[in-house]
């Protein structure tokens, strides 16, 4: 297992706030992880829409801005 870091991006700012952690368990490589875990993040730290999520993943950094995430319920 492994954790990897979640950051929540403003680009005007050009700054990063950190988020949290969430815990890799998956025991072997299945196509998208980085996809998974952006999901993944969107949903347990309830990022609200426009908004930029990056995960730093095994050196890899990868961002994505929420749009419509399954399971999200806006406030």
């Amino acid at each position: 297992m492994e954790t990897c870091q979640v950051y929540l991006v403003n680009k005007q700012r050009a700054s990063r706030i950190p988020l949290g952690t969430l815990m890799e368990r998956r025991g072997t490589e299945r196509g998208n992880n980085i996809v998974g875990l952006l999901r993944l993040a969107a949903i347990r730290y309830n990022v609200p829409q426009g908004q930029t999520l990056q995960v730093n993943f095994r050196g890899i950094v990868a961002e994505m801005e929420i749009r419509v995430v399954k399971g999200f319920q806006p406030k």
